[in-house]
């Protein structure tokens, strides 16, 4: 999908600001969700754009740093549950890697940014067109970045699918 029909998308789509209205405790209780499309998660990405960062943060009453961010956006578009921290997340054994030429909207990117560290540090969703959402740092706002910029490609360290492929999709009868 282009990148400003997925904005618009996202700041038109009343589900999405139903999603925000119910609050940070709205993806708690997934026990009747339907299975996630990718699209969601990218209407939801992009429905928080703007929100402060915050350290620890994992509301968009609050604030969200950028792994509480991915939380966040998979507690509204799925039953996936996710760990914390973005070194937690690289690490899970559940999800599949996903090469630079395959990824797809939804997908997360995991970055070592600062070179100094050995562990994952910063985590996004990518929503397509070499862009993705995330909270960046301190002082900043959730927002969207291009993962082929030079600064981002020097940090980036891997990308997984943690959706099926075939996530929100209706089976059709033969």
């Amino acid at each position: 999908m282009p990148y400003l029909f997925l904005v618009l998308l996202a700041l038109l789509s009343p589900w999405a600001q139903a999603s925000l209205d119910a609050g940070p405790d709205a993806g708690a209780d997934m026990s009747d969700a339907t299975p996630a499309s990718h699209d969601d998660m990218v209407v939801v990405a992009l429905s928080l754009i703007g929100t402060p960062y915050k350290y620890g943060g994992v509301s968009p009453d609050t604030g969200f740093d950028c792994s509480g961010l991915v939380q966040y956006i998979l507690g509204l578009s799925s039953p996936v549950t996710l760990p914390r921290s973005s070194d937690e997340m690289y690490r899970m054994g559940s999800g599949q890697g996903v090469e630079l030429s395959q990824l797809k909207a939804g997908d997360l990117l995991f970055f070592r940014v600062g070179g100094k560290s050995r562990r994952v540090n910063h985590v996004a969703v990518y929503i397509g067109e070499q862009r993705f959402v995330h909270a960046p740092a301190t002082g900043g706002f959730v927002r969207v970045d291009k993962l082929d910029s030079k600064y981002w490609m020097r940090w980036f360290t891997g990308a997984k699918r943690v959706l099926p492929e075939n996530a929100g999709r209706v089976a059709s009868n033969p």
